[in-house]
């Protein structure tokens, strides 16, 4: 077999040759996802935002989070890098259980933002409890008053699968986002990607590495539909309706996912 790379691995070289094919195969499929993205960046250039209303604040920084995160998918995919386009795909949607989740529940967007004194709670008392030399640094500034001030924290945990169900997007945490997980963790089922079997034994014969597209028309249709809801929503919190446009877009890439795929949206 060719490698479809050389020593620049993903980064250069060979790999813009197997680039510039994929870019071709998958074509209609990134021509929908980067006119989405510009359509972002009309929306949201040159916004101004009330910095006082918390709401607003809030999802827009989201919104803005979740554009980059989506044009970080784009690249990667486009690279043919699997790992990290699962590892980027479920930092999307996480993104946007957030965002949908101020929505639906407009009581979680207390939760949210309480969730950030709780994990400052937590990382003090680790590195107070802590025995390690090596951070002794850090625990110096940790006196009596921090101390106190931390111990007053009372604030629930929210996990992510709660924050899923107040998105009304629980059934795609249990599915697309647990099996993307696996790729976060360097789960052993997810490394059998770098694996080649032999047919009849099914022993290992190789190992696998180098670009793929098996992943691309799915990521990119999915990650699009998310991301035209997402615009559909902070055009609303603006007053500035694209709800025609949104749902266009979420068609065009409903029509291009795979037969398997359009079941688990």
């Amino acid at each position: 077999m060719v490698a479809k790379y050389d020593e620049n691995g993903f980064l250069g070289g060979k790999i813009q040759e197997w680039i510039e094919v994929h870019r071709r195969t998958h074509g209609p499929a990134f021509l929908q996802a980067q006119q989405l993205n510009r359509e972002n960046h009309r929306f949201i250039d040159g916004r101004n935002i009330n910095v006082s209303d918390t709401y607003q604040l809030t999802t827009t920084v989201l919104f803005v989070r979740l554009m980059e995160l989506y044009q970080g998918v784009m690249v990667v995919a486009d690279r043919g890098m699997a790992a990290p386009t699962r590892i980027l795909f479920r930092a999307f949607l996480e993104a946007f259980f957030h965002f949908a989740a101020i929505h639906k529940d407009p009581k979680y967007l207390d939760d949210y933002q309480d969730q950030f004194e709780r994990q400052r709670k937590t990382l003090v008392n680790r590195i107070r409890h802590s025995n390690n030399p090596e951070l002794e640094d850090l625990r110096k500034p940790i006196d009596a008053r921090l101390i106190a001030e931390i111990d007053q924290i009372d604030v629930r945990q929210v996990s992510i699968e709660e924050v899923a169900r107040r998105a009304g997007q629980h059934n795609t945490y249990l599915t697309a986002y647990a099996i993307l997980s696996r790729a976060v963790h360097s789960c052993a089922s997810d490394l059998e990607a770098y694996l080649d079997y032999d047919k009849g034994d099914q022993k290992i014969v190789s190992f696998r590495y180098g670009p793929t597209d098996a992943e691309t028309l799915r990521t990119l249709c999915l990650a699009g539909m998310t991301m035209a809801e997402a615009l559909k929503g902070i055009s609303l919190d603006f007053a500035e309706d694209r709800s025609e446009y949104c749902d266009k877009a979420v068609e065009s890439f409903r029509s291009l996912l795979p037969v398997t795929g359009k079941d688990n949206v």
